[in-house]
């Protein structure tokens, strides 16, 4: 019986290294184990309604848990970090090619690469202007990359990051 209750919660942590939000975030311990309790109690309502019982409040207290835990981890604002001269493109540049471009580049230093990843090269001013979107996303919303920090980016050059992004 609680191999069934698990089936969900375990299909989630197989598959949460491909959303940032799990792992990316301050708490992500946190947040991995309140997807995987709303995971028990979805599968819960499912149990309920294969043995002919209804239990639709079941199914809208997950969602309303899940709304909850959205909200609590929803991406702050850049505005504290933001604040501040836009850095020039040269500092942009330095940060990119010292925590960025170690993997994201034709021939990655980092070990264990012997590509990009996903075929992002960070290499040129071009190259960083056009992944802006991506590097906010990944780098400046959320702490996702440099995947695990290998390359030990600091708040202060994610704020950097924040200012030339603010200034576009």
């Amino acid at each position: 019986m609680h191999n069934n209750y698990l089936t969900l919660p375990v299909v989630f942590a197989m598959l949460s290294n491909h959303f940032a939000f799990t792992y990316g975030h301050t708490n992500a311990w946190l947040i991995l184990v309140a997807l995987m309790a709303l995971g028990v109690v979805v599968r819960h309502f499912f149990n309920l309604r294969h043995s002919g019982r209804n239990a639709w409040w079941i199914l809208g207290a997950a969602a309303v848990g899940l709304f909850a835990l959205a909200l609590a981890i929803r991406p702050s604002s850049n505005a504290a970090s933001s604040s501040g001269p836009p850095p020039t493109m040269a500092e942009v540049e330095a940060i990119i090619a010292n925590r960025c471009a170690p993997c994201h580049s034709q021939t990655p230093t980092q070990p264990g690469y012997s590509s990009p990843p996903a075929g992002i090269v960070l290499e040129t001013a071009a190259q960083v202007d056009a992944a802006a979107t991506l590097i906010n996303a990944v780098a400046v919303q959320s702490t996702a990359m440099p995947l695990a920090n290998a390359t030990h980016m600091t708040q202060a050059e994610r704020d950097t990051l924040a200012r030339w992004l603010a200034s576009r």
